[in-house]
């Protein structure tokens, strides 16, 4: 499984209709978005992973091989925070230690660690939707549950099936490139002249493509009426709601266990 695809199962997780899911997703990044202490991403990242691979089903090593690349991205954010963080801001500041102009104190560190963690826990919540929604699912549940038009829940479900097909086709221009004795380059400038190699093909690819999508959905007068009727019909379940309820239990008794113990800031009402 690559980054941010859908990993094929019969989990529970999997079988949660898409539109719940994503909004009891969607209310979990709500509550990171407000919360500014690394304890509620910190817990949520935690249990984000367990519950994909004891719920979901997603072994642990493919997990981490999807995440782990991203714990590289959220470093400038811990390093930066930590460095740039204004301690006359703070009554009385714990400096750990002077690193040239700069001081390294112990809430810049709480800050820069709240922030990297709560990027890894935005990534994770989604990874949490990608691996266990089936895109034509998402695209179903979209304009039977969620009552988009289902011109638009078609055109996601495109978008949706095209990122793996770029993917193949990255690796098939590679490929030709190899055979052909255009090899990696090394340093920087090297690395943008292989992407520009890559870029036209790539475009062209993507344009063909959807020119043949476009003309499968007219001769198949795609559109032509505004009601349409479907193969599979997507319902809501008594384990959906059970789902939904046991994610706003879950947030309520984490944010209460984290308030008593005076741990959680952030939240608007509660100073940061």
């Amino acid at each position: 499984m690559g980054l941010f695809f859908y990993y094929e199962g019969d989990s529970f997780i999997h079988r949660l209709n898409p539109s719940i899911k994503l909004l009891a997703v969607f209310l979990v990044v709500m509550v990171l978005t407000l919360a500014q202490d690394p304890y509620t991403p910190g817990i949520f990242l935690l249990l984000t992973i367990v519950t994909l691979w004891a719920v979901g089903r997603i072994p642990l090593k493919v997990i981490l091989k999807s995440t782990w690349p991203l714990l590289i991205l959220t470093m400038p954010f811990f390093i930066f925070n930590t460095l740039y963080f204004d301690v006359s801001k703070v009554p009385h500041p714990h400096v750990w230690f002077r690193l040239g102009p700069w001081l390294v104190a112990r809430e810049g560190a709480t800050s820069g660690l709240a922030l990297s963690l709560r990027i890894l826990a935005f990534i994770a919540c989604s990874l949490f939707f990608v691996v266990t929604t089936d895109p034509s699912d998402f695209a179903l549940s979209l304009i039977q549950q969620a009552r988009i038009p289902y011109r638009f829940g078609y055109a996601i479900l495109v978008a949706y099936r095209f990122i793996p097909l770029w993917t193949e086709e990255l690796e098939t221009i590679r490929a030709a490139h190899k055979v052909r004795g255009v090899g990696k380059r090394g340093g920087l400038r090297g690395q943008l002249r292989e992407w520009q190699r890559y870029a036209i093909p790539l475009l062209a690819s993507a344009i063909r493509k959807s020119e043949r999508v476009a003309i499968a959905m007219d001769s198949r007068a795609f559109g032509s009426t505004p009601n349409r009727t479907y193969y599979r019909e997507l319902h809501v379940r008594r384990a959906d709601w059970a789902f939904l309820a046991a994610v706003l239990a879950l947030l309520a008794a984490i944010f209460l266990a984290l308030n008593s113990l005076g741990l959680t800031t952030g939240f608007g009402a509660i100073p940061a």
